[in-house]
């Protein structure tokens, strides 16, 4: 392990770090050797930045890309906001701390990803060369209570619950890594495609989460046969929760079995005090099931860059 990482996991003991960004996640996801991080430090040596990152090598060169069934990555700071309260200072130590981040980064053919949503300063990658796109995603931030929560519900939503709930017995079963992979290979299979990452993958980092006891999954499973209609999984840490993998059996789609599981997924945050990201697709199909129970809506920047001309082309006709 090299220095950075070493330095880099003893400042996520002392520390709030995002769950996406912590070693072991990384571990579990890209493989102890193919991850890295950079770390910024300000006169007195103290680490006041990090970006871990996950490289991909391929015959034309080295990539930074997104690890599977990661929704986050970049930057994250440790900046005491106490002895900045002037954002003009918080923004210049920002500046400086991003500007160092970027001097390390090791020279890549095509770098993206995509900054945690409390991260809104990208200026230093943007005056460096870097490109962005704003997506978006829903949040409950600390649900409060579940009145309120129904009453932000779509109509239909309450219609397709209460569904579901005549014709599933949902389940928590946190080691169904397994059953809920399977139920989500189906979505893809349909479409003669696989999915982006393998079953090995989700059970490392399902593996991971269940020996920090920061998982919860959920099956849905039919009242007569017990078959599983629906399966969800959220990976949580003392501040928020975040769906790691869901999946529907596609003869059981019409039974909306998985809204349940995302109502079991919120009680499970409100009752644990847990902010909840639905790290949604931009898909219109899926937002609109997410939309509807009245989270809000909240952008975050994925940032990336070509190496050259062509990589710069074939990802814009790769995102189109």
């Amino acid at each position: 392990m090299s220095e950075q990482k070493v330095r880099y996991a003893e400042i996520c003991k002392r520390h709030y770090v995002p769950l996406q960004l912590q070693p072991w996640w990384l571990d579990a996801v890209c493989g102890q050797e193919h991850w890295d991080v950079c770390l910024s430090s300000n006169g007195s040596g103290q680490v006041v930045g990090a970006l871990p990152y996950c490289c991909k090598k391929y015959f034309f060169g080295k990539t930074i890309v997104q690890p599977p069934l990661t929704s986050y990555g970049g930057p994250w700071f440790f900046i005491d906001p106490e002895k900045l309260k002037k954002p003009g200072s918080r923004y210049q130590q920002e500046y400086k701390v991003l500007e160092e981040l970027i001097r390390q980064l090791p020279p890549t053919v095509f770098y993206r990803q995509n900054f945690h949503p409390d991260i809104k300063n990208w200026l230093p990658f943007f005056w460096d060369g870097f490109r962005e796109t704003t997506r978006y995603t829903y949040q409950f931030d600390h649900p409060g209570d579940l009145e309120k929560i129904e009453t932000g519900f779509k109509n239909t939503l309450r219609t397709d619950l209460k569904k579901a709930g005549r014709s599933v017995e949902v389940h928590r079963q946190d080691d169904a890594i397994d059953a809920v992979f399977r139920l989500h290979e189906q979505s893809f299979l349909r479409q003669n495609k696989r999915p982006p990452y393998t079953l090995e993958v989700c059970r490392r980092l399902n593996a991971a989460l269940l020996q920090r006891g920061q998982v919860a999954c959920w099956l849905a499973l039919d009242r007569h046969s017990g078959e599983p209609h629906a399966g969800l999984c959220v990976a949580y840490d003392t501040r928020r929760a975040g769906i790691l993998l869901t999946g529907t059996d596609p003869a059981h789609k019409s039974a909306s079995a998985i809204w349940l599981l995302f109502w079991e997924a919120i009680v499970f945050c409100l009752e644990k005090n847990l902010s909840l990201d639905f790290e949604g697709s931009m898909d219109r199909n899926i937002e609109r099931g997410f939309r509807a129970f009245g989270a809000d809506l909240v952008p975050y920047h994925s940032i990336w860059r070509p190496g050259n001309r062509v990589l710069d082309i074939a990802y814009r006709l790769i995102k189109q």
